[in-house]
Protein backbone atom coordinates (compact mmCIF):
# COMPACT_ATOMS: atom_id res chain seq x y z
CA UNK A 1 0.00 0.00 0.00
CA UNK A 2 1.59 3.44 -0.88
CA UNK A 3 1.80 5.75 1.73
CA UNK A 4 -0.02 9.08 1.29
CA UNK A 5 1.95 11.97 0.19
CA UNK A 6 2.24 14.87 2.88
CA UNK A 7 -0.08 17.87 2.02
CA UNK A 8 1.84 21.12 1.15
CA UNK A 9 1.08 23.95 3.26
CA UNK A 10 -1.51 26.07 1.72
CA UNK A 11 -0.35 30.04 1.33
CA UNK A 12 -1.75 32.49 3.02
CA UNK A 13 1.05 35.17 4.62
CA UNK A 14 3.84 35.85 2.61
CA UNK A 15 7.08 37.17 3.66
CA UNK A 16 9.23 39.73 1.64
CA UNK A 17 12.96 40.18 2.38
CA UNK A 18 14.05 43.39 0.62
CA UNK A 19 17.57 44.66 0.87
CA UNK A 20 17.76 47.10 -2.21
CA UNK A 21 15.70 49.73 -3.67
CA UNK A 22 15.28 47.44 -6.95
CA UNK A 23 13.50 45.29 -4.72
CA UNK A 24 11.36 46.82 -2.93
CA UNK A 25 10.52 48.41 -6.86
CA UNK A 26 9.83 44.87 -8.12
CA UNK A 27 7.93 43.46 -5.21
CA UNK A 28 5.82 46.14 -4.96
CA UNK A 29 2.99 45.24 -7.77
CA UNK A 30 2.72 41.98 -6.40
CA UNK A 31 1.94 43.31 -2.86
CA UNK A 32 -0.90 45.17 -4.48
CA UNK A 33 -1.61 42.52 -6.75
CA UNK A 34 -2.32 40.27 -4.17
CA UNK A 35 -2.82 42.25 -0.63
CA UNK A 36 -6.78 41.56 -1.11
CA UNK A 37 -5.90 37.34 -0.40
CA UNK A 38 -3.14 37.05 1.00
CA UNK A 39 -1.24 38.48 4.08
CA UNK A 40 2.40 39.93 3.78
CA UNK A 41 5.00 40.65 6.04
CA UNK A 42 7.98 43.32 5.01
CA UNK A 43 10.59 43.10 6.38
CA UNK A 44 13.20 45.83 4.49
CA UNK A 45 17.28 46.39 4.60
CA UNK A 46 18.52 49.80 5.77
CA UNK A 47 20.06 51.35 2.36
CA UNK A 48 19.72 53.55 -0.55
CA UNK A 49 16.53 55.55 0.75
CA UNK A 50 14.48 51.71 0.44
CA UNK A 51 12.39 53.14 3.27
CA UNK A 52 11.25 56.57 1.54
CA UNK A 53 10.25 54.29 -1.64
CA UNK A 54 8.33 51.80 0.43
CA UNK A 55 6.56 54.59 2.55
CA UNK A 56 5.45 55.95 -0.81
CA UNK A 57 4.03 53.34 -2.22
CA UNK A 58 2.26 53.10 1.20
CA UNK A 59 3.34 49.73 2.08
CA UNK A 60 4.18 48.82 5.89
CA UNK A 61 6.99 46.97 6.47
CA UNK A 62 9.66 46.18 10.02
CA UNK A 63 13.16 47.41 9.44
CA UNK A 64 15.52 44.89 9.55
CA UNK A 65 19.62 45.25 9.46
CA UNK A 66 22.05 47.26 7.86
CA UNK A 67 24.03 47.42 5.18
CA UNK A 68 27.70 46.66 6.51
CA UNK A 69 29.26 48.88 3.59
CA UNK A 70 32.77 47.66 1.68
CA UNK A 71 34.66 46.38 4.47
CA UNK A 72 34.22 42.69 4.75
CA UNK A 73 34.46 42.28 8.48
CA UNK A 74 31.79 45.15 8.34
CA UNK A 75 29.96 42.82 5.77
CA UNK A 76 30.19 39.49 8.22
CA UNK A 77 29.14 42.00 11.45
CA UNK A 78 25.81 43.22 9.81
CA UNK A 79 24.97 39.63 8.84
CA UNK A 80 25.13 38.36 12.21
CA UNK A 81 22.89 41.59 13.46
CA UNK A 82 20.47 40.83 10.58
CA UNK A 83 20.01 37.86 11.95
CA UNK A 84 19.55 38.23 14.75
CA UNK A 85 16.93 41.11 14.12
CA UNK A 86 15.19 38.87 12.07
CA UNK A 87 14.63 35.70 14.01
CA UNK A 88 12.36 37.10 16.60
CA UNK A 89 10.21 39.00 14.11
CA UNK A 90 9.92 35.82 11.65
CA UNK A 91 9.33 33.31 14.34
CA UNK A 92 6.09 35.56 15.73
CA UNK A 93 4.75 36.43 12.41
CA UNK A 94 5.07 32.60 11.24
CA UNK A 95 5.11 33.32 7.24
CA UNK A 96 4.33 30.32 5.18
CA UNK A 97 6.78 31.77 2.35
CA UNK A 98 9.42 33.59 1.62
CA UNK A 99 10.38 36.12 -1.67
CA UNK A 100 13.50 37.43 -1.86
CA UNK A 101 15.79 38.41 -4.64
CA UNK A 102 19.30 36.67 -2.73
CA UNK A 103 18.99 38.05 0.79
CA UNK A 104 21.69 35.50 2.01
CA UNK A 105 19.97 36.40 5.59
CA UNK A 106 16.89 36.16 4.83
CA UNK A 107 16.82 32.96 3.27
CA UNK A 108 19.54 31.50 5.72
CA UNK A 109 16.42 32.00 8.68
CA UNK A 110 13.84 31.40 6.63
CA UNK A 111 15.63 27.49 6.23
CA UNK A 112 15.89 27.81 9.88
CA UNK A 113 12.38 27.69 10.48
CA UNK A 114 11.64 25.50 7.83
CA UNK A 115 9.71 28.32 5.76
CA UNK A 116 9.98 27.56 1.79
CA UNK A 117 12.12 30.20 0.06
CA UNK A 118 11.63 31.42 -3.49
CA UNK A 119 14.44 33.92 -5.12
CA UNK A 120 15.33 35.19 -8.33
CA UNK A 121 18.13 35.17 -9.76
CA UNK A 122 20.09 37.47 -12.16
CA UNK A 123 23.42 37.94 -11.67
CA UNK A 124 26.46 35.42 -12.32
CA UNK A 125 29.12 37.81 -10.80
CA UNK A 126 28.60 37.56 -6.98
CA UNK A 127 28.96 33.87 -6.64
CA UNK A 128 29.79 33.75 -3.16
CA UNK A 129 26.09 35.26 -2.91
CA UNK A 130 24.40 32.89 -4.64
CA UNK A 131 26.10 29.70 -3.28
CA UNK A 132 24.86 31.11 0.28
CA UNK A 133 21.03 31.20 -1.09
CA UNK A 134 20.04 29.24 -3.93
CA UNK A 135 21.23 25.73 -1.98
CA UNK A 136 18.89 26.70 0.62
CA UNK A 137 16.07 28.26 -2.30
CA UNK A 138 12.79 25.69 -3.14
CA UNK A 139 12.22 27.94 -6.15
CA UNK A 140 14.72 29.66 -8.06
CA UNK A 141 12.85 31.96 -10.91
CA UNK A 142 15.47 32.74 -13.78
CA UNK A 143 15.77 34.77 -17.01
CA UNK A 144 16.04 32.16 -20.17
CA UNK A 145 19.79 33.51 -21.63
CA UNK A 146 21.38 31.34 -18.14
CA UNK A 147 21.48 27.77 -18.92
CA UNK A 148 21.38 25.17 -15.92
CA UNK A 149 25.34 25.01 -16.03
CA UNK A 150 25.35 28.37 -15.30
CA UNK A 151 23.09 28.55 -12.54
CA UNK A 152 24.33 25.15 -11.40
CA UNK A 153 27.83 26.79 -10.96
CA UNK A 154 26.38 29.15 -8.69
CA UNK A 155 24.34 26.92 -6.35
CA UNK A 156 21.22 25.68 -8.25
CA UNK A 157 21.80 21.59 -8.16
CA UNK A 158 17.98 21.07 -9.31
CA UNK A 159 16.44 21.72 -12.09
CA UNK A 160 12.94 20.74 -10.94
CA UNK A 161 13.60 24.04 -9.21
CA UNK A 162 13.90 26.78 -11.62
CA UNK A 163 11.05 28.29 -12.95
CA UNK A 164 12.21 30.09 -16.25
CA UNK A 165 10.83 33.49 -17.96
CA UNK A 166 11.91 35.29 -20.96
CA UNK A 167 13.51 38.75 -20.64
CA UNK A 168 14.92 40.83 -17.82
CA UNK A 169 13.87 41.23 -14.34
CA UNK A 170 13.04 44.77 -14.76
CA UNK A 171 10.48 43.42 -16.46
CA UNK A 172 8.00 44.00 -13.77
CA UNK A 173 7.22 47.35 -15.21
CA UNK A 174 5.81 45.54 -17.99
CA UNK A 175 2.15 46.22 -18.00
CA UNK A 176 2.53 48.35 -15.50
CA UNK A 177 0.42 52.21 -15.93
CA UNK A 178 3.71 54.63 -14.69
CA UNK A 179 2.76 57.98 -13.68
CA UNK A 180 5.92 60.62 -14.09
CA UNK A 181 6.96 61.36 -10.03
CA UNK A 182 5.99 64.11 -8.78
CA UNK A 183 9.48 64.79 -7.54
CA UNK A 184 9.96 66.25 -11.19
CA UNK A 185 6.99 67.89 -11.19
CA UNK A 186 8.00 69.68 -8.18
CA UNK A 187 11.66 70.46 -9.35
CA UNK A 188 10.17 72.07 -12.83
CA UNK A 189 12.79 70.89 -14.80
CA UNK A 190 12.87 71.37 -18.36
CA UNK A 191 12.22 69.49 -21.10
CA UNK A 192 14.43 67.53 -22.65
CA UNK A 193 15.70 65.98 -19.38
CA UNK A 194 18.73 63.39 -19.15
CA UNK A 195 18.48 60.94 -15.68
CA UNK A 196 21.99 60.02 -14.74
CA UNK A 197 22.20 57.13 -12.00
CA UNK A 198 26.14 56.69 -11.00
CA UNK A 199 28.15 53.37 -10.41
CA UNK A 200 26.64 50.79 -7.74
CA UNK A 201 30.28 51.44 -5.91
CA UNK A 202 29.21 49.04 -2.84
CA UNK A 203 28.90 45.94 -4.81
CA UNK A 204 31.65 43.55 -4.37
CA UNK A 205 32.20 43.04 -8.44
CA UNK A 206 32.57 46.39 -8.44
CA UNK A 207 36.46 47.05 -9.23
CA UNK A 208 36.91 50.77 -8.52
CA UNK A 209 35.96 54.06 -9.57
CA UNK A 210 36.72 55.75 -12.96
CA UNK A 211 35.90 59.59 -13.27
CA UNK A 212 34.16 58.65 -17.07
CA UNK A 213 30.27 58.81 -16.41
CA UNK A 214 31.42 62.41 -14.45
CA UNK A 215 33.31 63.83 -17.41
CA UNK A 216 30.61 62.68 -19.93
CA UNK A 217 27.93 64.68 -17.38
CA UNK A 218 30.08 67.75 -17.74
CA UNK A 219 30.49 67.44 -21.36
CA UNK A 220 26.60 67.27 -21.42
CA UNK A 221 26.12 69.98 -19.15
CA UNK A 222 28.37 72.56 -20.89
CA UNK A 223 26.49 71.60 -24.32
CA UNK A 224 22.97 72.60 -22.94
CA UNK A 225 20.99 71.18 -24.69
CA UNK A 226 19.10 68.63 -22.36
CA UNK A 227 18.39 69.33 -18.56
CA UNK A 228 20.95 66.78 -16.60
CA UNK A 229 19.69 65.38 -13.04
CA UNK A 230 21.82 62.66 -11.53
CA UNK A 231 20.46 60.14 -8.85
CA UNK A 232 23.28 59.24 -6.80
CA UNK A 233 23.75 56.51 -4.35
CA UNK A 234 26.41 57.89 -1.90
CA UNK A 235 27.23 60.72 -0.41
CA UNK A 236 30.55 60.41 -2.09
CA UNK A 237 28.81 60.86 -5.37
CA UNK A 238 26.50 63.74 -4.44
CA UNK A 239 29.20 65.64 -4.09
CA UNK A 240 31.17 64.48 -6.89
CA UNK A 241 28.38 66.13 -8.93
CA UNK A 242 27.80 69.26 -7.05
CA UNK A 243 29.59 71.65 -8.79
CA UNK A 244 28.79 71.06 -11.72
CA UNK A 245 25.10 72.58 -13.66
CA UNK A 246 23.02 69.54 -13.17
CA UNK A 247 20.12 68.94 -10.70
CA UNK A 248 21.16 66.58 -8.00
CA UNK A 249 18.07 64.04 -6.33
CA UNK A 250 18.31 64.12 -2.47
CA UNK A 251 16.47 60.95 -2.46
CA UNK A 252 14.99 57.35 -4.15
CA UNK A 253 11.49 58.17 -5.64
CA UNK A 254 8.22 56.36 -4.93
CA UNK A 255 8.36 55.28 -9.02
CA UNK A 256 10.60 54.35 -11.40
CA UNK A 257 12.24 57.98 -12.14
CA UNK A 258 13.20 56.43 -15.88
CA UNK A 259 9.42 56.86 -16.60
CA UNK A 260 9.78 60.89 -16.16
CA UNK A 261 12.63 61.13 -18.50
CA UNK A 262 13.78 61.66 -22.03
CA UNK A 263 16.80 59.58 -22.15
CA UNK A 264 18.99 57.47 -19.02
CA UNK A 265 22.30 57.29 -19.17
CA UNK A 266 25.14 56.20 -16.61
CA UNK A 267 26.15 52.62 -14.78
CA UNK A 268 23.00 51.56 -13.30
CA UNK A 269 22.63 48.28 -14.65
CA UNK A 270 18.88 47.68 -13.41
CA UNK A 271 18.16 51.26 -14.26
CA UNK A 272 19.08 51.04 -18.15
CA UNK A 273 16.91 47.57 -18.29
CA UNK A 274 13.72 49.35 -16.79
CA UNK A 275 14.25 52.14 -19.29
CA UNK A 276 14.46 49.43 -22.03
CA UNK A 277 11.56 48.07 -20.46
CA UNK A 278 9.52 51.15 -20.49
CA UNK A 279 10.86 52.23 -24.24
CA UNK A 280 12.97 55.10 -23.40
CA UNK A 281 16.56 55.79 -24.89
CA UNK A 282 19.26 54.39 -22.76
CA UNK A 283 23.46 54.19 -22.97
CA UNK A 284 25.23 52.08 -20.76
CA UNK A 285 28.53 53.18 -19.29
CA UNK A 286 29.01 50.34 -17.35
CA UNK A 287 32.80 49.82 -17.28
CA UNK A 288 33.73 46.80 -15.07
CA UNK A 289 33.02 43.08 -15.56
CA UNK A 290 29.77 42.92 -17.42
CA UNK A 291 27.19 40.18 -16.17
CA UNK A 292 25.13 38.19 -18.83
CA UNK A 293 22.11 40.54 -18.12
CA UNK A 294 24.17 43.41 -19.53
CA UNK A 295 25.43 41.13 -22.25
CA UNK A 296 21.91 40.85 -23.13
CA UNK A 297 20.87 43.93 -22.34
CA UNK A 298 24.10 46.07 -24.89
CA UNK A 299 22.42 44.18 -27.64
CA UNK A 300 19.71 46.49 -27.87
CA UNK A 301 21.49 49.89 -26.27
CA UNK A 302 24.45 51.66 -26.99
CA UNK A 303 27.22 51.39 -24.56
CA UNK A 304 30.48 53.15 -24.27
CA UNK A 305 33.12 53.61 -21.69
CA UNK A 306 34.77 56.55 -23.47
CA UNK A 307 33.24 60.36 -22.05
CA UNK A 308 33.31 61.51 -25.58
CA UNK A 309 30.99 58.73 -26.98
CA UNK A 310 28.46 58.19 -24.23
CA UNK A 311 27.81 62.30 -25.02
CA UNK A 312 27.68 61.99 -28.43
CA UNK A 313 25.09 59.15 -27.81
CA UNK A 314 22.90 60.93 -25.42
CA UNK A 315 22.92 64.32 -27.88
CA UNK A 316 21.51 61.76 -30.76
CA UNK A 317 18.54 59.93 -28.70
CA UNK A 318 17.63 64.00 -27.62
CA UNK A 319 16.63 64.19 -31.67
CA UNK A 320 12.84 63.45 -31.66
CA UNK A 321 12.97 60.80 -34.81
CA UNK A 322 15.75 58.84 -33.41
CA UNK A 323 13.86 58.96 -30.16
CA UNK A 324 11.05 57.25 -31.74
CA UNK A 325 12.76 55.12 -33.60
CA UNK A 326 14.52 53.49 -30.33
CA UNK A 327 10.96 53.18 -28.66
CA UNK A 328 9.14 51.16 -31.73
CA UNK A 329 11.29 48.75 -31.92
CA UNK A 330 12.22 48.18 -27.68
CA UNK A 331 8.29 47.61 -27.53
CA UNK A 332 8.51 45.21 -30.15
CA UNK A 333 11.13 43.44 -28.18
CA UNK A 334 9.37 44.06 -24.85
CA UNK A 335 6.26 42.71 -25.87
CA UNK A 336 7.81 39.05 -26.26
CA UNK A 337 8.95 39.13 -22.66
CA UNK A 338 7.56 37.92 -19.77
CA UNK A 339 6.68 39.91 -16.25
CA UNK A 340 8.37 38.04 -13.60
CA UNK A 341 5.91 39.35 -10.80
CA UNK A 342 2.99 37.74 -12.95
CA UNK A 343 5.18 34.26 -13.20
CA UNK A 344 5.73 34.44 -9.16
CA UNK A 345 2.10 35.16 -8.95
CA UNK A 346 0.90 32.26 -11.02
CA UNK A 347 3.13 30.09 -8.79
CA UNK A 348 1.70 30.77 -5.97
CA UNK A 349 -1.61 30.03 -7.23
CA UNK A 350 -0.10 26.87 -8.58
CA UNK A 351 1.09 25.98 -5.73
CA UNK A 352 -2.16 26.60 -4.10
CA UNK A 353 -4.47 24.80 -6.09
CA UNK A 354 -5.72 27.71 -7.58
CA UNK A 355 -4.46 27.21 -11.63
CA UNK A 356 -4.91 24.07 -13.43
CA UNK A 357 -2.34 23.31 -15.34
CA UNK A 358 -2.68 23.83 -19.06
CA UNK A 359 -3.02 21.00 -21.01
CA UNK A 360 -0.85 20.95 -24.22
CA UNK A 361 -1.86 19.06 -27.39
CA UNK A 362 0.16 16.17 -28.96
CA UNK A 363 1.29 17.22 -32.10
CA UNK A 364 1.88 21.08 -32.67
CA UNK A 365 0.46 22.69 -36.32
CA UNK A 366 2.99 23.78 -38.71
CA UNK A 367 2.40 27.48 -37.91
CA UNK A 368 3.36 26.74 -34.23
CA UNK A 369 6.52 25.14 -34.98
CA UNK A 370 7.38 28.50 -36.75
CA UNK A 371 6.15 30.63 -34.41
CA UNK A 372 8.49 28.67 -31.35
CA UNK A 373 11.54 29.22 -34.32
CA UNK A 374 10.61 33.23 -34.40
CA UNK A 375 10.56 33.38 -30.70
CA UNK A 376 13.60 31.45 -29.86
CA UNK A 377 15.37 33.98 -32.04
CA UNK A 378 13.40 37.11 -30.61
CA UNK A 379 15.89 38.62 -28.24
CA UNK A 380 18.99 37.59 -28.57
CA UNK A 381 21.06 35.72 -32.14
CA UNK A 382 20.88 32.07 -31.86
CA UNK A 383 22.87 28.95 -33.29
CA UNK A 384 20.77 26.81 -35.27
CA UNK A 385 21.69 23.84 -32.18
CA UNK A 386 19.94 26.28 -29.73
CA UNK A 387 17.14 26.78 -31.64
CA UNK A 388 16.32 23.09 -31.90
CA UNK A 389 16.14 22.88 -28.83
CA UNK A 390 14.28 25.74 -27.60
CA UNK A 391 11.54 24.50 -30.86
CA UNK A 392 12.04 20.99 -30.02
CA UNK A 393 12.11 19.60 -33.76
CA UNK A 394 15.07 18.21 -35.75
CA UNK A 395 17.95 19.31 -37.36
CA UNK A 396 16.62 18.45 -41.19
CA UNK A 397 14.00 20.08 -39.93
CA UNK A 398 14.70 23.29 -38.77
CA UNK A 399 17.08 23.60 -42.23
CA UNK A 400 14.14 24.08 -44.22
CA UNK A 401 11.61 26.10 -42.39
CA UNK A 402 15.05 28.47 -41.56
CA UNK A 403 15.95 28.93 -45.48
CA UNK A 404 11.90 30.13 -45.38
CA UNK A 405 11.87 32.13 -42.51
CA UNK A 406 14.75 33.85 -43.83
CA UNK A 407 13.83 34.42 -47.66
CA UNK A 408 10.69 35.91 -46.14
CA UNK A 409 12.29 38.01 -44.09
CA UNK A 410 11.07 37.31 -40.60
CA UNK A 411 14.67 35.84 -39.63
CA UNK A 412 18.08 37.22 -40.97
CA UNK A 413 21.40 35.53 -40.52
CA UNK A 414 25.31 36.35 -39.95
CA UNK A 415 28.35 34.03 -40.05
CA UNK A 416 31.20 34.66 -37.57
CA UNK A 417 34.09 32.90 -36.34
CA UNK A 418 31.84 30.81 -33.67
CA UNK A 419 29.24 29.88 -36.80
CA UNK A 420 26.06 30.65 -37.58
CA UNK A 421 23.59 33.07 -35.74
CA UNK A 422 20.48 33.68 -36.30
CA UNK A 423 17.63 36.32 -35.39
CA UNK A 424 14.54 37.61 -35.81
CA UNK A 425 13.69 40.63 -37.94
CA UNK A 426 11.48 43.41 -36.97
CA UNK A 427 9.38 42.03 -39.15
CA UNK A 428 9.11 39.15 -37.12
CA UNK A 429 8.50 40.89 -34.02
CA UNK A 430 5.80 42.03 -35.47
CA UNK A 431 4.47 38.87 -36.50
CA UNK A 432 4.69 37.59 -32.67
CA UNK A 433 2.97 40.53 -31.74
CA UNK A 434 0.08 39.64 -34.08
CA UNK A 435 0.09 36.32 -33.51
CA UNK A 436 -0.36 36.62 -29.53
CA UNK A 437 -3.00 39.09 -29.88
CA UNK A 438 -4.77 36.73 -32.42
CA UNK A 439 -4.09 33.75 -29.74
CA UNK A 440 -5.19 35.74 -26.67
CA UNK A 441 -8.55 36.86 -28.36
CA UNK A 442 -9.43 33.63 -29.90
CA UNK A 443 -8.95 31.72 -26.35
CA UNK A 444 -10.11 34.46 -24.28
CA UNK A 445 -13.31 33.13 -21.34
Amino acid sequence: MTPEQPKTKPIRKIWVAMSTPFQANFFAPLIKKMEKNYEFLVTPRDHDNIFSILRAKGIDFIPVGKHGGKELSHKLEAYARTIQEMLPIVQAEKPDLLLTERWPEAVRVAFGLNIPAWALFYDERERHVNQMVFPLAKKVFSPRFYSFQELYQNGVTDPEKVVWFNGFHACYLKGETMQPDKAFDKLGLKPPVVLVRPEPEFASFFQGHKPILETAVAKLAKNNTATIVVSPRTDAQRRRYRDMNVTVLDGSMSNCPVASVDVAMGAAETMLMEALVLGKPAVSAVYWTLSKPVVELHRYIPHATGPEALADHVERFLDADQSRSFTEKASLLVRNMDNPVDVIIEEISRANGELEEEVQLKRRSKMEILIDIVQASSLRPLRPTHIMRAANISYNELKVIIDSLERKGLITSETTFGGKYYQTTNDGLKLLQDFRAFKEKLFAE
